[in-house]
């Protein structure tokens, strides 16, 4: 019995499980095949939450009271049993401002616009600006699996400000920068007003967006956040969905996480494979020493601080007694971001250009032109610039 504890529970939660002091434990576990019996037993048990399965991966995502833990890990058909993690999103806001600055267009002559390539998102959410809804309402598809609201609605910002980056109105050191003006959006509200959500909530949301991915012609999937730490199980679950993902060619993007400007920076999802991920060009000082990485990661560097959005009411709640309740709207007032979640937004942003121009091309196609359209920052590493900065002129022509 002492040996199935250790075999089959993740450290840290042998560790929470042996103090005895926690009443319930959010997990996620990994079953054997033919378990239908035990997880109708979780269902039909009043001390449990069930989240999420995903039957495909045997994994089954819930919450369970200390004494069904120690049943879980006694019987035959479990596998795994791990927390289940919390992950947070990537970017930062600074304090709204009400004055209005003076902006410069970016040069740019390309015409391409995003139009009909549609970006799903794992966010916080999206507010209904006009620049979404109006003339055209580009929210295609809004589901929240956090308050299980039915319209778009946005309770901490960072979702509606990375969509203004990808394909609304934003300004980068008081420059109107290009973007995928045209495209449209999917969103699921999976993080909570203060930035966090857990892997059982992604997990549920990225398979909501592999259901809907034919419907809605999803050619790009953002994932803005990270889990900050080295879980091999966990890890190894979100490279499952990400393959399934990729199989579909949806291209899945995501930030090295918040410390993107620092040497052995790269922890938990930036480590996957078949995705692309990408940094934060804000580096002070480029006469560190090298770090030596035995791949490139991030791939490349984009934009990170000094944007500016569109400031939008985080105390909106979309309905009150089934009744739709319309958005407020705050006059002449911007907000701040920054962070890689900002840099990765507008990677994506490209990217939706570069499948308007050739719907077919896939990641492996997109590191390729990166690595012709890239310049380098001198006396700064490859393990936190990558290929480099993006030249939009280059990749675009």
């Amino acid at each position: 019995m002492i040996n199935n504890i250790k075999k089959r529970l993740h450290p840290n939660l042998l560790y929470a499980f042996n103090l005895n002091k926690l009443t319930s434990y959010r997990i996620i576990l990994e079953l054997k095949h033919n378990s239908s019996s035990l997880i109708k037993k979780i269902q039909n048990n009043q001390g449990c939450i069930f989240t999420h399965h995903i039957p495909d991966l045997n994994l089954v995502c819930c919450t369970v009271p200390h004494k069904f833990l120690y049943t879980l890990v006694n019987s035959p058909q479990v596998k795994y049993i791990s927390f289940d993690s919390e992950v947070f999103l990537c970017g930062n806001k600074l304090f709204p401002e009400t004055e209005k600055s003076s902006y410069k267009t970016s040069a740019n002559n390309n015409t391409l616009t995003g139009k009909n390539i549609t970006i799903a998102m794992i966010d916080s959410g999206i507010y209904p600006l006009d620049t979404f809804t109006k003339s055209k309402n580009r929210i295609l598809f809004f589901k929240d699996i956090v308050n299980d609201f039915s319209y778009p609605y946005d309770d901490n910002g960072h979702g509606t400000a990375m969509c203004n980056i990808i394909g609304g109105n934003f300004t980068y050191k008081n420059k109107i920068l290009k973007n995928s003006s045209e495209c449209n959006f999917c969103m699921i509200k999976a993080f909570d007003k203060y930035n966090k959500s857990y892997c059982s909530l992604i997990f549920k949301a990225i398979d909501l967006i592999l259901e809907i991915s034919s419907k809605y012609n999803i050619q790009i999937l953002y994932l803005p956040f990270e889990l900050y730490e080295f879980n091999n199980f966990l890890l190894n679950i979100f490279q499952a969905l990400i393959n399934k993902i990729s199989k579909s060619n949806i291209i899945v993007l995501l930030p090295i996480g918040n410390n993107s400007t620092n040497y052995s920076s790269l922890k938990g999802l930036s480590l996957l494979n078949n995705c692309i991920v990408v940094g934060g060009n804000n580096f002070k000082d480029s006469s560190k020493g090298i770090y030596i990485n035995t791949f490139i990661k991030p791939n490349v560097i984009s934009i990170y601080e000094n944007i500016k959005v569109q400031n939008i009411d985080v105390k909106y709640i979309p309905e009150k007694n089934n009744q739709y309740i319309y958005p407020t709207k705050l006059k002449n007032s911007s907000i701040e971001y920054f962070g890689s979640s900002c840099s990765c937004a507008y990677v994506s942003s490209l990217i939706a250009l570069l499948k308007q121009k050739n719907i077919s091309i896939n990641t492996i196609d997109i590191i390729s032109l990166f690595k012709i359209s890239c310049n380098k920052i001198n006396n700064l590493d490859n393990s936190v610039q990558g290929l480099g900065i993006i030249d939009i002129t280059k990749l675009l022509e």
